[in-house]
């Protein structure tokens, strides 16, 4: 959090009192009761979002309440920040700016054809008000932007979006010329093992890891699941067998099974169920993903959010190097320091475990 701690204690947030202040941005205060409301806020804002109930149990919203209140700290700054330099710079919002926020706002909360008031009474009265003030922050966040862009870069041109399918189009060619590359290697690689070389000395020829042709390493079927290509390949590979060309997480590979044989099992475990382990080995080369081009639209969308980001940085700085911001009680609301956090030996691992192999 920035900004200066000025009090001479600092205090956890459920040791202050309800009117106690804990916070001030450029001289306006905000007291445990605002925190209080805001979190309830969110709470409510997460279900609504989630389609559940607003009020009664709900174990996901009770486990977003609890890692939410530093992030609602965060939003109180925030919000309370963009306001007041938004009114001191007197930057406000169109109608069409503002009817075109809450549509999608409603829509994303499945309120369609109802007021944002009308939504706003189901937050309750206190929540309600903070619910409207919060919505009116963002919406000033698109002019807010624009008053920062002084180069008109938010303004997409036809030659901004020539530009980038020109430069999607280079790509795509330059990676499938690359690819027929690398593929002509693999296969020139599965030739020569084919006619009888060591497959460690053709994984030295022909590989980027080429220390990968003698062991990639030792894995458990579940362990190559997230390699959907791997998985379905080793499923039935037996020791001896060799792929052909599997386009892999990290490239395209060649892959062969040095042996598949139980697992080793630890004293105590002998009556557990036994599984297989795949002794691999590879010979691999980068390839480039190539993508379908992308539409007008999408260009548009993508040129917009990545301006949109940049003059933000804008923004941010601006607002920061002229705010004031203290913490009478400290940031460490939610959970004490403690030094023997500090010396706590460390645990140690059971005894048992196997040993799992890594993909490299």
């Amino acid at each position: 959090m920035p900004g200066v701690y000025v009090g001479e204690k600092a205090r956890l947030m459920s040791e202050l009192d309800d009117g106690d202040v804990f916070l001030r941005v450029n001289g306006q205060s905000f007291k445990k009761a605002d925190f209080l409301v805001a979190v309830s806020m969110q709470d409510k804002l997460r279900r609504m979002l989630a389609g559940d109930p607003l009020t009664g149990a709900n174990k996901p919203a009770e486990e977003y309440s609890r890692w939410a209140r530093p992030r609602t700290l965060s939003e109180i700054l925030r919000h309370a920040l963009v306001r007041q330099f938004a009114e001191k710079n007197n930057i406000t919002a169109t109608k069409e700016e503002r009817d075109r926020y809450v549509t999608s706002l409603l829509g994303k909360l499945r309120r369609r054809g109802r007021t944002l008031e009308s939504v706003a009474d189901e937050f309750g009265r206190k929540e309600g008000r903070l619910f409207l003030s919060y919505i009116e922050d963002d919406v000033i966040a698109q002019p807010l932007r624009n008053h920062f862009d002084t180069e008109h870069t938010l303004n997409i041109t036809d030659e901004d979006v020539i530009g980038v399918s020109n430069r999607i189009v280079r790509f795509q060619a330059n990676a499938a010329a690359s690819n027929a590359v690398e593929r002509a290697a693999m296969e020139a690689a599965i030739a020569e093992i084919k006619a009888g070389k060591d497959f460690a000395a053709v994984a030295k020829k022909y590989s980027e890891t080429p220390e990968d042709g003698v062991l990639w390493g030792e894995y458990l079927f579940e362990e190559m699941t997230d390699d959907q290509a791997l998985a379905e390949w080793a499923a039935s590979a037996y020791k001896g067998d060799m792929s052909g060309i599997l386009l892999l997480d990290d490239g395209i590979s060649v892959v062969k099974v040095l042996d598949r044989c139980p697992e080793d099992m630890p004293p105590g475990r002998e009556n557990e169920a036994r599984r297989d382990v795949w002794k691999l080995a590879r010979i691999s080369r980068k390839y480039f993903e190539t993508t379908e081009d992308m539409t007008r639209p999408e260009i548009v969308r993508m040129l917009t959010d990545h301006r949109n980001k940049k003059i933000q940085r804008k923004v941010g700085d601006a607002i920061m190097k002229q705010a004031v911001i203290e913490w009478p009680h400290g940031t460490n609301f939610f959970q004490r320091a403690r030094k023997a956090a500090s010396v706590r030996p460390p645990a140690k691992p059971k005894e048992g475990k196997e040993q799992k192999g890594t993909k490299q």
